[in-house]
């Protein structure tokens, strides 16, 4: 018991006890913030650059290349099954599906296939989605292109593109409709 008047010690295994876990939750934030920082850049990489060459089937077998889009405003989603935010964001993109312009296409791009996802899965996942807008299957080459395969399983990601083909904004994470219509109104 502590003399009166003398200071209580606190021993070391309560400061390990303390500085462990704290410094575990510190580690994290500042993982996150630098993974998420990392992501960002790539993603803004691509931003102010032509649209890259690809030819993509969507799930009707018609095959993608930018040439379908030029002279029209486009959004390429990126999405995965095995993602909240991309659940949570679908509500918002089968409302713009059915708001958007005639000069807008709207491809949904899956990573699935990147990700080594079962068929099965993919398929519930685009059946659960009802999106009435075509769906491709990315490849890796179409990845890279945007923001890098390594980080394909980072979505849901939207790209919108200029009627040049110039690609003017990236937004990362769960987006509303108005969002991405006013990054569209940016482009006119």
């Amino acid at each position: 018991m502590p003399e009166a008047g003398s200071r209580s010690r606190v021993s070391r295994r309560t400061w390990l006890g303390i500085g462990v876990p704290l410094a575990l939750v510190g580690s994290y934030f500042v993982v996150t913030a630098v993974i998420r920082q990392r992501v960002d850049s790539l993603i803004q990489h691509s931003v102010g650059r032509p649209l890259p060459e690809f030819s993509l089937p969507d799930l009707a077998g018609r095959v993608w290349s930018p040439q379908d889009l030029r002279g029209k405003r486009a959004v390429l989603h990126f999405f995965r099954s095995r993602c909240h935010n991309c659940d949570a964001e679908a509500p918002a993109l089968r409302e713009l599906e059915a708001t958007l312009p005639a000069d807008v296409v709207l491809l949904h791009v899956m990573t699935d296939v990147l990700l080594q996802v079962a068929p099965a899965e993919t398929a519930m996942t685009i059946a659960g989605k009802h999106f009435a807008r075509p769906v491709l299957m990315a490849d890796g080459k179409f990845v890279d292109a945007f923001h890098s395969v390594a980080w394909s399983h980072v979505t849901p990601i939207t790209y919108v593109v200029d009627a040049t083909g110039v690609i003017r904004f990236g937004l990362r994470g769960r987006q509303e409709a108005e969002a991405i219509e006013r990054a569209l109104a940016a482009v006119l």
